[in-house]
């Protein structure tokens, strides 16, 4: 029989074994509206109504209306392959009640806000106990696809473990390849540190311009972080931010995610965030071709050292 309908759902790939998530609401979703009628922006008297009906907010986190996972999905497709129901949860975290903003131009003060904000939910997400792996993450920049240019977020919860995640996770078990990367790491490709962590770019970078966020300390998540450790990782987030967007004097692309614990990992996974730019020049995308997509194998354009030296501006200035 044919299926019909929009219900969220996985189907698991028969020859790599990943599941992959169909959501039919997600084509209806809000595209590119007029700053008028921002759904992200603070509602005040006289304007449409928005998904933050209050005057005024520093962050906001909320259920996402075109959510790719629903915490109660339907029962999935008979097929002729695994199927299961598209169970997790997706949220949206907006960062700023200013439509204009960025992490770049944000005070680090009210980043570190929302370090304390993603700390708190990614912590109440994994308590569920049918969530096996939670993600805070941003899109940025058209050229990504975002649909809405206020600045946020989303925080996407899952029942299970990606293959890459797991992996990488995996790797921790054997050693902590991000343990005493201020003593290790080249001085070139720093771009800034502090008591708590460090931003470099990493010399194993697939992208143009990919930045890495590190604590000194090895903990599981944000959670994990004394307040004052998250702040200092929300200096060097702001850091990184401007740095990407002074390499062509222009808001840069990118995908930006908090890697965290996935279940049964918590004892020795590193907490790092990665930027992952998709510029090479400024007027080249990184797109990823053939190889890339079919392969998993990267062909990068700029090696990190170049890129370090450019982020860091031609006398080398560090944050």
């Amino acid at each position: 029989p044919s299926v019909t309908g929009g219900s969220a759902h996985f189907r698991q790939h028969p020859l790599t074994g990943e599941w992959i998530s169909y959501s039919g609401v997600r084509q209806g979703r809000t595209f590119l509206p007029q700053t008028a009628e921002c759904p992200l922006c603070a509602m005040t008297s006289g304007e449409l109504k928005t998904d933050i009906p209050v005057d005024d907010y520093e962050v906001a986190i909320f259920t996402n209306r075109f959510a790719a996972l629903t915490e109660e999905a339907s029962p999935p497709p008979d097929m002729i392959l695994e199927t299961r129901p598209g169970t997790g949860i997706c949220e949206v975290v907006s960062y700023s009640a200013d439509h204009q903003a960025s992490l770049s131009t944000i005070e680090p003060d009210r980043v570190a806000l929302l370090l304390d904000a993603l700390a708190i939910r990614c912590t109440e997400l994994m308590a569920n106990a049918d969530i096996a792996y939670v993600m805070p993450f941003e899109n940025r920049g058209r050229e990504i696809g975002v649909t809405l240019d206020h600045p946020h977020g989303q925080i996407y919860a899952l029942p299970h473990i990606p293959d890459r995640i797991k992996k990488a996770a995996d790797a921790f078990r054997t050693d902590d390849p991000l343990a005493g990367l201020s003593q290790r790491l080249p001085e070139q490709l720093v771009l800034a540190k502090n008591k708590s962590g460090i931003a470099f770019v990493p010399p194993w970078a697939r992208y143009p311009f990919e930045i890495w966020i590190v604590p000194h300390q090895q903990v599981a998540d944000l959670a994990a972080l004394s307040a004052e450790a998250r702040a200092d990782m929300a200096a060097l987030v702001s850091i990184a931010a401007g740095k990407l967007d002074a390499a062509f004097d222009a808001p840069m692309p990118y995908t930006f995610a908090w890697q965290m614990a996935p279940r049964g990992y918590a004892d020795e996974f590193h907490l790092h965030a990665v930027f992952q730019p998709l510029k090479r020049a400024a007027d080249k995308m990184k797109y990823l071709a053939s190889v890339e997509q079919f392969t998993g194998f990267f062909l990068v354009d700029l090696l990190p050292e170049a890129a370090a030296d450019i982020l860091n501006g031609q006398d080398g200035q560090r944050g």
